[in-house]
């Protein structure tokens, strides 16, 4: 029979050894694991890289849907412009203010008119949306009603009326903002009015809150104009424009004109 030192001695191998496995054994197997998960997280992040550029490059190479965006010298962009107007019971409120700054591309410059020139491709083509144009202007627009930035006033179906009648919220759209004045609008929208994509130049929109079922949708005041009032907004504007309202600039998202030497191609159309 073993005497009780080596009793004490057999017991205290037992206990280095941990019943047989090597010491530090299961802290070898963690770095192991962490190893083999810092390996794949890395290739996981490389392959994101990939994807990413090359998406960025597909897009850049997918800039052929109007209006394009100034992205890259020497490619075709466009330059567009729209009136814009908002209107409650019939009598067409203040336009809405120049941003401080428009990182985008589609931008007023107080002037009634909206300007399209999309400095990125996420706000050129099926991008370029009022929803982009309002969310710079800080005009907030429901499918129920509107509130207008300049006074804090909101205007809505159910609250505002017009001589006592129920109101409804529209938006009509003129293709030819020129001739909008004498014409029926060639759509009026009654919902998703933030979705709506500008699909062509001098194009006309009027916001409107009107009697139900009112179909004589006033024309924005600068519709008319349009393409003189954005042949203002340009390099070589005519002495006839107002120099201190148009062609200015707006900081951190480049000019009126584009944020590089590419070449514009605006199909004869103005600005």
């Amino acid at each position: 029979m073993p005497s009780s030192s080596s009793a004490k001695k057999v017991a205290r191998v037992a206990a280095r050894s941990g019943s047989g496995s090597p010491v530090g054994a299961g802290a070898s197997k963690q770095r192991n694991w962490l190893f083999f998960v810092a390996i794949f997280a890395i290739l996981v992040l490389g392959a994101g890289v990939v994807v990413f550029a090359r998406n960025t490059n597909n897009d850049r190479t997918k800039n052929t849907t109007k209006p394009r965006a100034s992205i890259e010298a020497g490619k075709p962009f466009d330059h567009w412009h729209a009136a814009f107007a908002m209107n409650v019971c019939g009598k067409e409120l203040p336009p809405l203010a120049q941003p401080a700054t428009d990182p985008l591309g589609i931008h007023t410059h107080a002037d009634g008119l909206i300007h399209i020139h999309p400095f990125t491709i996420n706000a050129a083509g099926k991008k370029a949306t009022m929803a982009k144009f309002w969310d710079l202007t800080k005009l907030q627009v429901t499918d129920k009603g509107f509130k207008d930035p300049a006074t804090g006033k909101v205007y809505e179906e159910g609250k505002t009326t017009c001589g006592g009648k129920p109101t409804q919220l529209v938006m009509a759209y003129w293709k030819d903002g020129t001739a909008s004045p004498t014409n029926p609008p060639d759509k009026i929208y009654t919902s998703n009015f933030p979705s709506v994509n500008f699909t062509n130049d001098l194009a006309a929109y009027t916001l409107a809150l009107l009697p139900k079922g009112d179909k004589n949708i006033p024309a924005p005041s600068t519709a008319a104009e349009v393409a003189t009032l954005g042949a203002c907004d340009g390099e070589n504007p005519p002495a006839s424009c107002n120099a201190t309202t148009e062609g200015s600039t707006i900081p951190d998202g480049g000019n009126s004109t584009g944020t590089t030497p590419a070449t514009s191609d605006t199909s004869g159309n103005g600005g």
